[in-house]
């Protein structure tokens, strides 16, 4: 008797256990729920496009805003990016950029500011008035809030919410032949630009004929001569094609800067309704952070001519008296511009913060023999 003692002690404690998983089965109340069985939600995507890729300084700012917004979202909102989102081989890629965000086929976008005349956004014209935005300190202060807001409100008659301007570049004539010093080296002379109307102006005012050209065509145009120069930077200048030259690089005429390229942080107004309100705020702190951050690392133009030097590329400076050919040509545009009563407001507003700011260091040419 004493040997089956054991057995009827477990009988009892397995009749034990067994109420009391019943009394859970039966009862009305919830059994505890187990630690880490709660499965967390899955987070919400943001896919956010922009024709750039590897090159140029959008790509780390987009990587920069995704690692902002995750980090202060603890990965409940991802950004997920859509590169060359305008497609390889078509004209207006910033304009298709544009449209996809406005029409929801993106969430988000990083879109030029120069892109907006087009699509009937006409406040951002004033950062493609010539010869005005032209050095990396006054870059830096009209991307500032206290400059932006009023651009960026602009937006929400495209159906899109304006987060931020974010910081890219001077941009510049390039040469595909002989350097560009003088009006009379430009007259003529088709340049491949940006689709943009203010832009577009500004060429033709200098006397060249802008165009809109797809990579194969602008290739192509470049190899038979058609093509004679470009409007761009030194961070894009590594991706122009093989130029008519003993160099084979394209030559850029460093202290020509024609405008600045300016970038805006967008997202449908659809999209951005169905984030909640601390999703919204978590989006505008991160694009804040982005923007300080890419105005830090902003380096003056000097220093890219520079690396665009070492890297093979050629640079030529125009005298003063050139540049105020230049200038004195280009001069018609404002009177365009400047029939728009905001825009006029705006462009002053920029004088004074150029005429107050700083000046970069000098962009110095590279040594050279012969074109």
């Amino acid at each position: 008797m004493k040997s089956a003692q054991p057995w009827a002690a477990l009988v009892v404690i397995g009749i034990l256990l067994g109420a009391t998983s019943c009394t859970y089965e039966d009862s009305t109340e919830d059994p505890p729920t187990r630690a880490g069985t709660t499965t967390a939600p899955s987070p919400k995507v943001l896919r956010i496009g922009t024709q750039d890729d590897a090159v140029g300084p959008t790509r780390g700012q987009i990587e920069e805003f995704a690692r902002q917004v995750q980090a202060r979202s603890h990965r409940t909102l991802v950004v997920d990016p859509v590169y060359r989102a305008g497609g390889d081989s078509g004209k207006g890629w910033d304009q298709v950029v544009a449209r996809r965000v406005m029409g929801g086929d993106l969430e988000m976008a990083v879109v030029p500011a120069r892109t907006w005349d087009t699509e009937g956004v006409l406040d951002f014209r004033a950062l493609s008035a010539p010869f005005l935005v032209t050095s990396s300190a006054v870059i830096k202060e009209v991307v500032k809030p206290e400059h932006a807001r009023g651009m960026l409100a602009s937006l929400e008659s495209a159906g899109v919410t304006g987060l931020a301007l974010f910081p890219d570049g001077p941009r510049m004539l390039f040469s595909f032949t002989t350097p560009i010093l003088t009006l009379a080296d430009v007259k003529g002379m088709v340049v491949r630009a940006p689709l943009s109307d203010t832009t577009f102006a500004v060429l033709a005012a200098l006397g060249a004929i802008p165009v809109d050209l797809a990579d194969q065509e602008f290739g192509d145009g470049v190899a038979r001569g058609t093509v004679g120069g470009a409007e761009s930077s030194m961070a894009y200048a590594q991706d122009l094609p093989t130029a008519r030259n003993a160099t084979g690089r394209a030559i850029a005429t460093g202290n020509l800067v024609v405008h600045s390229k300016i970038s805006t942080l967008v997202i449908n107004n659809k999209a951005r309704a169905a984030l909640t309100g601390d999703e919204q705020r978590i989006l505008q702190e991160a694009a804040d952070a982005t923007r300080e951050w890419a105005s830090a690392l902003f380096a003056p133009l000097s220093a890219e001519a520079r690396k665009y030097c070492e890297g093979g590329g050629k640079v030529v400076v125009a005298t003063e008296q050139e540049l105020a050919a230049f200038r004195a040509a280009s001069a018609p545009v404002y009177g365009v511009l400047e029939q728009d009563a905001d825009t006029r407001e705006l462009i002053g507003r920029v004088q004074d913060l150029a005429a107050r700011t700083p000046a970069d260091p000098a962009v110095k040419p590279c040594d050279y023999d012969t074109y």
